[in-house]
């Protein structure tokens, strides 16, 4: 949503945009709704909204929530939230566990999951960081200049299709 006027080329300005506060951050399985309340995260049921589960681990509000729908090992059960500190925490959606944790030296704009059971973090200078939420190893790869958006990575876990604040995507290939 804007809260200013349009250029005169008719392209929105970055700063223009406002992507924090608009919407809470939920996500869902097949089973449950996440919803963010602040640094809280409530596990709701589909069919009767009760609450099956609340996550307090985070100390700052939540900016986004990613559910592991496409592993094996995740389907549906392993979750990653990151808040305002930096901080993306991996857990487990059915016992509550924190499994690991993320500390990023830079703002996180998206988080997706691999098949391979990884995740991935697009960040504002424009790295994909790759993290294994079962030993917390990272490593960062640098892509263009820009705030990453958005991250669908492929079937194999190497390529990657990566959308910037800037008009337009690059397909890479990560090793």
């Amino acid at each position: 949503m804007s809260t200013g006027s349009r250029s005169t080329s008719g392209v929105l300005a970055v700063s223009q945009i406002n992507t924090h506060d608009d919407f809470d951050p939920c996500a869902s399985t097949a089973s449950l709704f996440l919803y963010a309340q602040g640094s809280s995260i409530l596990c709701l049921h589909h069919d009767t909204l009760a609450v099956e589960r609340r996550f307090d681990r985070h100390q700052e509000k939540i900016q986004f929530i990613s559910v592991d729908n496409v592993s094996e090992r995740g389907a549906g059960r392993l979750v990653v939230s990151y808040d305002v500190s930096q901080t993306a925490i991996v857990w487990d959606i059915f016992s509550g566990q924190e499994i690991s944790r993320f500390a990023s030296f830079e703002h996180i704009g998206v988080a997706t999951w691999l098949r391979n059971g990884n995740v991935s973090f697009g960040n504002v200078k424009g790295e994909v960081i790759l993290f294994e939420p079962a030993t917390s190893e990272h490593v960062s790869a640098r892509t263009i200049f820009d705030p990453i958006t958005a991250l669908a990575p492929g079937n194999d876990c190497r390529i990657y299709a990566i959308g910037y604040v800037l008009p337009g995507e690059i397909l890479e290939t990560r090793r």
